[in-house]
């Protein structure tokens, strides 16, 4: 593109009789600056469009997944207040959007993402959590059986902003039950997440 425009205007120095100003071509002088400016504000646009292109190609390549375990042996639970659950066992975590030492989940792009949510109670026991989109509850996730333990899950697709936050709240008085049964096994109780695309 600069090569054009190095050619144009050597075209238009020798249109303009180096410089000399003569009745007959003044005008020609005005369309070639006239010329010269439209070309300019082309490559400008380009620039900014060729910006553009590269931005939503980075953005559609950005991977997104994670699936987290609680980790835990036995009962957690119960709290007198709402309480943040931290899944620390990571089985998956591309693009290392989740955090394992907070249990939050920030969106690295813009765009559709789903996440589930599954979790155990055990006898007589009752289980009540809720996904937080930001400090929106977004769904529930409850669990209780009187006659023995349970399990409670969830899943959705949400639109997401750049730095939205998502977690998951074990509601007061409420339980998780999670185990281990092998080493390398993540549990019973999950946190999960992909991104679906980027927008």
């Amino acid at each position: 593109m600069r090569g054009v425009v190095a050619f144009i205007v050597l075209l238009c120095s020798g249109l303009t009789g180096a410089g000399i100003v003569t009745p007959g071509n003044e005008d020609k002088k005005a369309d070639m600056s006239d010329t010269l400016r439209k070309i300019e504000v082309m490559e400008n646009r380009l620039a900014a469009a060729e910006s553009q292109v590269e931005t939503l190609k980075a953005k559609a390549e950005t991977k997104v997944a994670f699936s987290a375990g609680f980790g835990g042996t036995g009962y957690f639970g119960p709290f007198n207040v709402d309480f943040t659950l931290v899944y620390q066992k990571v089985l998956t975590n591309l693009g290392n959007a989740y955090n394992p030492a907070t249990g939050i989940f920030t969106a690295p792009v813009r765009g559709a993402y789903h996440f589930s949510v599954y979790h155990h109670s055990g006898a007589n026991r009752r289980s009540d959590s809720v996904l937080f989109k930001n400090k929106e509850q977004i769904a529930y996730i409850s669990a209780m059986n009187k006659d023995g333990s349970y399990n409670g899950s969830n899943g959705i697709i949400m639109q997401l902003e750049e730095g939205d936050v998502v977690y998951v709240v074990l509601k007061a008085n409420s339980w998780i039950w999670d185990h281990m049964s092998q080493p390398g096994a993540i549990g019973w109780c999950h946190f999960n997440g992909i991104l679906l695309f980027a927008q």
